[in-house]
């Protein structure tokens, strides 16, 4: 009975050394939080990301008779604090039209809901030099906002809002001061951002905005004289890297 076993115990050996090991299951731990850009969560300490993206703006046609055809190209970055603090920088451009924006900002959370209070000071600085133009603009800008957030797994959904007020605007054509202002309330925006998880931990954000202003930093060089509020939409799209 010995004898006629061991041709089995071999089958069993050879077997298992020609059968591929069954790869343990593992599971997925991916939080939604932990790779968004726009959901109001507090980022680690001392860690960095950092997005790209652009934005397609539909100005009024009364400030100019066809849409911006160049997109505005926007680079976002957040860097974690500690005490659930946060700081965050945006640097957007048109190429004539430039604007840096930094500033302090505070998560909460509780289970899948956050929010955010921050303050960003933003310097927007254009030039215009083509076809016998010499324009040149310099603004400073101060951003307090809001942002309300709700996740799921896979999926984030930010509302943010913030005011916009002008703390200094100097436009120039050739050596003629154009234009000089300083601290009026500038109007308000409001936003939606969904961050939606592609593969592993890559996150892709779509961004419907609305700025209701009176001055839109990317449309300076048109120096308008028209002292109301605008609508202007944004339709924005960026990668988290």
């Amino acid at each position: 009975m010995r004898i006629r076993s061991i041709p089995i115990i071999l089958l069993i050996v050879l077997c298992a050394r020609v059968l591929p090991a069954q790869e343990p299951v593992t599971r997925d731990t991916f939080n939604i939080a932990a790779s968004s850009m726009r959901y109001p969560h507090h980022l680690n300490k001392w860690a960095f990301k950092i997005a790209a993206g652009f934005s397609m703006v539909l100005p009024p046609k009364d400030l100019l008779e066809s849409a911006i055809q160049a997109p505005l190209v926007n680079i976002h970055m957040t860097f974690g604090l500690p005490w659930k603090f946060s700081l965050e920088g945006d640097v957007t451009t048109i190429v004539v039209s430039n604007q840096f924006a930094a500033g302090p900002h505070v998560g909460f959370n509780a289970k899948n809901f956050s929010m955010n209070l921050g303050w960003d000071v933003a310097f927007c600085y254009g030039q215009l030099s083509q076809a016998g133009f010499d324009n040149k603009a310099k603004i400073w800008l101060h951003y307090p906002n809001i942002s309300f957030g709700y996740k799921l797994k896979d999926i984030a959904f930010t509302l943010k809002g913030e005011l916009v007020g002008v703390a200094s605007m100097v436009q120039t054509s050739g050596s003629n001061e154009v234009t000089k202002s300083k601290n009026f309330y500038n109007g308000f925006t409001a936003a939606l951002y969904i961050e939606q998880r592609l593969w592993k931990n890559h996150v892709f954000t779509i961004g419907l905005k609305d700025n209701y202003e009176k001055v839109y930093w990317p449309t300076w060089m048109l120096f308008t004289t028209f002292n109301r509020f605008y609508h202007i939409p944004e339709l924005s799209f960026s990668w988290i890297l």
